[in-house]
């Protein structure tokens, strides 16, 4: 089994996971019943989690990067990878995505560099 996994709408992405290349947190949500009392306590109603996930990748062909792009512009999708509870598929938006162009392979394929973007869970 392989540990990083980066499926994104059905499309597999896990070879171009740069090693560190992941970093994962958990948000609590919680309501507007959530105060803080007159002595300062907090008196909480925690809704749920959501995680936030970040990604940096390995230089990728560009049509590869194109569709990447194309599954991350999508206003929410299917992911499928690894965290620290194991597998996971949750549905996420991304509000970044940047890269640069990197080279020009021989038979003129371009290659981008530097691409990282995160994932905000639903």
């Amino acid at each position: 089994m392989a540990v990083n996994i980066l499926i994104i709408n059905g499309h597999d992405y896990t070879r171009y996971v740069a090693d560190s290349g992941f970093s994962w947190s958990r948000d609590d949500v919680d309501s507007e019943k959530t105060v803080r009392v007159k002595s300062g306590l907090l008196r909480r109603d925690k809704i749920t989690e959501k995680r936030n996930l970040k990604y940096t990748m390995l230089p990728m062909p560009e049509a590869l990067a194109a569709q990447l792009d194309e599954d991350l512009s999508a206003p929410q999708f299917s992911v499928q990878y690894h965290d620290m509870h194991g597998e996971q598929r949750r549905s996420f938006y991304c509000s970044q995505f940047s890269g640069g162009l990197r080279q020009i392979m021989d038979e003129g394929n371009l290659v981008w560099d530097g691409i990282s973007f995160n994932l905000h869970e639903i």
